[in-house]
């Protein structure tokens, strides 16, 4: 617990937690325990901001299958020193397709970088400011969402972080973490939240994936409410897969080709001394 962080946000009337969820994670039970755990979280009127590092994690899930009751736990541990990113995550009125910016300027690499054909380049110089990652199918509400002003805002505002649109929330990172005793921190935050929050609010208060009500079989099973409904397709961005498994796959395979050569060998000299 830092006592400056709490004191500060009891003095303001925000909420203070040690530890808690990060924000805007899915239903899927591997995704809610590998996103690490938020320490010194604040969070105020349709905002939160903290520090997501290592931690154990801890999910379950319980259904109903036929008549019985299945429940599925996952539990996972990641060291503390592997992750550190600081955020600050602002509510947005509906669920939107998963949508990244990767700043250009900053010269770090994101924590989970998107497949590359995934990439969307972007109206004017924006793509010297950032690179735009949108799921296959969903470049159009991708622009939509990300208009020349907005993009302006973002570049202006936040154009040495990363922005992540992921579910209903607008998250701003930043690797190794934000000062949160630091005034100009908060400062900063505050110029966010009015300048690009407030944008992306209005921008994204009529979006509608159309994708997702064509998986509704009758009329009258769509929700009153569509605010939440986005077309499996657009929930997640597909990820690249990291160097280091692609190498493992060589080896593997190189391994199994030696142990098939090895092993032909051996039978032929064997058919040899029996034939």
């Amino acid at each position: 617990m830092d006592e400056r962080i709490a004191a500060l946000a009891a003095a303001n009337g925000w909420r203070y937690e040690v530890e808690g969820t990060p924000p805007a994670l899915g239903a899927g039970l591997w995704e809610q325990v590998s996103g690490g755990v938020a320490r010194d979280k604040v969070a105020g009127d349709g905002w939160e901001t903290g520090t997501i590092t290592g931690g154990e994690r801890r999910a379950s899930e319980v259904k109903q299958v036929g008549g019985f009751t299945v429940t599925t736990t996952v539990s996972v541990s990641t060291p503390v020193h592997s992750l550190r990113v600081g955020y600050l995550a602002m509510t947005l009125p509906r669920r939107l397709p998963h949508l990244v910016l990767d700043a250009t300027s900053n010269g770090r690499e994101l924590l989970q970088r998107p497949s590359r054909d995934q990439r969307l380049s972007l109206e004017g110089d924006f793509d010297r400011h950032f690179r735009l990652y949108a799921p296959s199918g969903y470049e159009r509400d991708a622009l939509y969402v990300f208009t020349p002003d907005l993009m302006a805002l973002l570049i202006d505002e936040t154009g040495d972080l990363d922005v992540e649109v992921r579910d209903d929330r607008l998250i701003v990172l930043r690797p190794g973490g934000f000062d949160l005793t630091d005034p100009a921190t908060w400062a900063r935050f505050e110029r966010i939240r009015e300048t690009v929050g407030r944008k992306a609010w209005s921008q994204t208060g009529l979006y509608r994936d159309d994708r997702a009500m064509l998986t509704f079989e009758r009329p009258d099973a769509v929700p009153d409410d569509d605010a939440g409904v986005v077309a499996e397709g657009g929930r997640r961005l597909r990820r690249r897969v990291p160097r280091m498994v692609w190498f493992g796959i060589a080896v593997a395979a190189a391994a199994l080709v030696f142990a098939a050569t090895v092993l032909t060998v051996v039978l032929t000299q064997v058919g040899r001394a029996f034939g």
